[in-house]
């Protein structure tokens, strides 16, 4: 009778000065800073990004992150800069689906560290995560046609368009019309070596 070996899955990747890791307790009072520094710009796309998230979202939110990722189901990052170790932002791989081999990869970047390349380079990590790790055959960029600082992550880590969804995504109770981007392995390291190259 053999043993099955459980292979436990890495907890960190980084490159170009970024480092997206499993989220921490610790990790809370810097969430609860970056989401209400963030109202304006990431509240205008994600309901929870509210001037009122407290300690106790943020402790719920961690906790949350923590147990899915320990049971399997989704694998939410903190995006932390590799020199400061300052708290950055948040990525996931999530809405995963067993059946077909896909998941979504979400993300968000704190309003003072924005327009520097973080999202773009956090996502290239995550996405690298999906298919290298977690071995994925297709990863889902979704967002709202007019969130444009989402759209441009999407076409710089090189996820094609596939299409415009109506009804995609709900905001406060608001259905909205989604960009539709995906990358298959080949995808990936077509861009991959497109990055090194330019």
């Amino acid at each position: 009778m053999t043993e099955s070996v459980v292979t436990a899955v890495p907890t960190e990747r980084e490159a170009g000065g970024i480092r997206i890791r499993k989220f921490r307790s610790d990790d809370m009072r810097y969430l609860v800073e970056a989401v209400r520094e963030s109202v304006r710009t990431v509240g205008r796309w994600q309901g929870w990004c509210i001037s009122a998230y407290g300690e106790n979202d943020g402790t719920a939110w961690i906790d949350n992150c923590i147990g899915a990722w320990d049971a399997g189901q989704r694998y939410d990052f903190a995006i932390v800069d590799t020199v400061s170790g300052d708290y950055l932002g948040g990525i996931g791989v999530n809405q995963r689906n067993l059946e077909h081999n896909f998941a979504n990869v979400g993300y968000w970047v704190r309003e003072s560290c924005q327009a520097r390349g973080v999202a773009t380079q956090a996502t290239r990590l995550a996405i690298g995560f999906a298919f290298g790790v977690l071995g994925l055959t297709r990863i889902e960029i979704i967002a709202a046609v007019d969130n444009r600082a989402s759209r441009r992550v999407a076409e710089k880590v090189g996820a094609p368009l596939e299409g415009i969804a109506r009804n995609r995504l709900v905001l406060n109770g608001t259905l909205l019309t989604a960009a539709v981007y995906a990358m298959v392995p080949a995808d990936y390291a077509e861009a991959q070596i497109l990055a090194i190259s330019s």
